[in-house]
This record gives C-alpha cells, structure tokens and sequence, in this order.
C-alpha cells in the first residue's frame, strides 16, 4: 500500500502533506531549490510513497524530475481536475497547505496515471518550437514598430537603422533554430514526419507540433485520447427544454488549437474525406468553425490511423479505411 503524498509546488517553495496513522495530517513547507528538496527527501516518511503534485506552469519539474532519478513514483495532474475535485467537496479554505492536502486526499480516492520525464530530444524540440514562437512574436511587433514609424514623415533615421538590425537578428536566430528543429525531427521522426506530412493540409508547423506532443505517436494509444488533450473534444450543453450547442473543451493547449484549425482550413478544400465531411456538416445547417473543428479531429485520426499501419495518405486509403 503506498503512501500519497500530496504537494503544492510554487516557484520559490511547495508544500508536502500526507495523512498519518493517526488520521492527522503531516505537514511541512520546504524551499524549492536543491537544498530543500534533499531535506525532504530525506524526511519522508517509511514505506512507498506515491508523490501527487499539479501541473504548475514548470514549478514542478525540478521536484518530479528529482524523484523519478531516485526511482519514486511521480503523478502530475491537471490543475482543473484538482479544482473540480475540491469543489465537489465545497472546501472554502484556500491556502497552500489546504491545496496540498486537497491533491493528497484526490491521489488517494482516484486513479492515478504515473508520470514519466521525456527523453531529452523531446525537451530540446518542445523548448526550441517555443522559442522559435517567442521571435514570431518579437518579429511581428517590431515590424509593426517600423511601419509606424514609416508612416511618420519625419521619422528617425537612426531609430529605424536600429529596427532593421534588430530585424534582421531575429531573422537569423530564427533561422538557425529551424535548422536545427528540422535535424532533431529527421533524426528521432524521420519516418512519421513523411507519413503525416502527406496528408493533405498538415503543413511543417502542425507536424512538429503532433509529433512532439505524441512523442513520434508512441504517448497516447488512439486519437481520441489526443483530441481530449489538446482540448479538440466536443462538449455538449443540453438539459431538460434547455437545447445548447456543441462546442469545443478548451482545455489544452491553445497554440495546438490554433494550428490543427488553420490545418482544417486548408484539409477541407485539398483533403478528399475532410472535404466531403465539411460540406456534408455545412450542408445540414452545422456552422463554419464547428465543421473546421469536425475537419481537424478528421486529420488526426487520419493521422493515427496511417502511423498506426506505416502507411502514406492516398485518396482511395483513405476512403477504403473511413478516414
């Protein structure tokens, strides 16, 4: 029988709580650096343990990666389920000794699904395609910074001179970061990148971005498993004369999101079978972005399909297979 340890891990401490023999809680806050993290390590209690702690932001890391080194076991839970699981309860107090013990008390009653560190060329493409997207974002709002200044008839030679530069660096990290991506992906996923990247709509971005959240496909065992994670599953609001609409769960990610639908956009005008399926839920009154939503699912299990028996995307598969 392990012993769950229930911890609330924030950026300089976390907090560690565990229900004792005497049906008393044990509590104890420690910093969240090295030193603090061996004192705890060193004051648990006897017997197999099972440490619970919520996915926050990357506060968590440094603890789970050092427990799974010492061969612990390790769950990192969503923090919306530890927030349902606590209102279930109608628990009021909110302090990080209370959080602590909620996520004890949810590792206790319920399932828990074991947590395992990624290997490190997938920490590199997950940390690279980050910062790639954070000099998007620099880039574009520098661009904008020099068509103001562009519009401005007296605007400052040396100031747009400096925005150039500035330009033309991000440019070139950028491009250097790409290079790289690109040789990680062709060294670890090779093969599936080619398998997915024939789909008709599944363009460079939204390769890499399946890739590295499956893990070349090996994370989850089916599509739908995936579409729930990236918070693509369909939500339906009905109740007694209440009649509500279909609607996406938003919980994942948003730039995961953002990309299968630009990909849905593309997949329901070149896709054969997402094509058919867009217009057939057009043509039964469905509107535009949940049809795009239908097509992006359609892709992904398109994907998974096709990785599954090694197989590229052809039209006839596709239509023989129902995908």
């Amino acid at each position: 029988m392990y012993k769950v340890i229930g911890i609330d891990v924030s950026k300089r401490k976390f907090d560690s709580t565990f229900l004792r023999q005497s049906n008393k809680w044990a509590n104890k806050t420690y910093k969240n650096e090295l030193e603090g993290i061996l004192k705890f390590y060193k004051e648990l209690p006897e017997g197999d343990c099972i440490f619970v702690m919520e996915a926050t932001s990357s506060y968590y890391l440094k603890l789970a990666y050092f427990l799974s080194e010492k061969g612990e076991k390790v769950a990192i839970v969503n923090p919306l389920k530890i927030r349902r699981f606590a209102q279930m309860r109608f628990e009021r107090v909110k302090t990080d000794k209370a959080d602590a013990r909620i996520i004890a008390q949810y590792g206790m009653s319920e399932e828990l699904k074991l947590w395992e560190p990624l290997e490190r060329e997938l920490i590199d493409i997950r940390q690279i395609c980050s910062v790639m997207e954070k000099l998007i974002k620099d880039r574009t709002m520098w661009y904008n910074k020099k068509e103001a200044l562009e519009n401005d008839p007296r605007h400052s030679h040396i100031a747009m001179n400096e925005i150039n530069e500035m330009l033309a660096f991000l440019y070139d990290k950028h491009s250097k970061l790409e290079k790289a991506l690109n040789i990680l992906i062709q060294a670890n996923y090779g093969a599936e990148n080619e398998i997915i990247r024939s789909i008709p709509g599944i363009g460079p971005k939204t390769a890499i971005m399946l890739l590295s959240l499956t893990d070349g496909f090996k994370r989850f065992s089916n599509y739908k498993e995936f579409i729930s994670y990236v918070g693509m599953s369909p939500r339906i609001y009905d109740s007694g004369t209440i009649k509500g609409r279909a609607r996406i769960c938003k919980i994942g990610m948003g730039r995961a999101r953002q990309l299968l639908y630009m990909a849905a956009r593309a997949a329901s005008k070149y896709n054969k079978a997402c094509k058919e399926l867009y217009e057939r839920l057009l043509a039964k009154g469905k509107a535009k972005k949940l049809a795009l939503i239908a097509v992006a699912n359609k892709m992904i299990k398109q994907a998974f399909a096709l990785i599954s028996k090694n197989e590229f995307y052809s039209e006839n598969y596709s239509s023989k297979l129902g995908i």
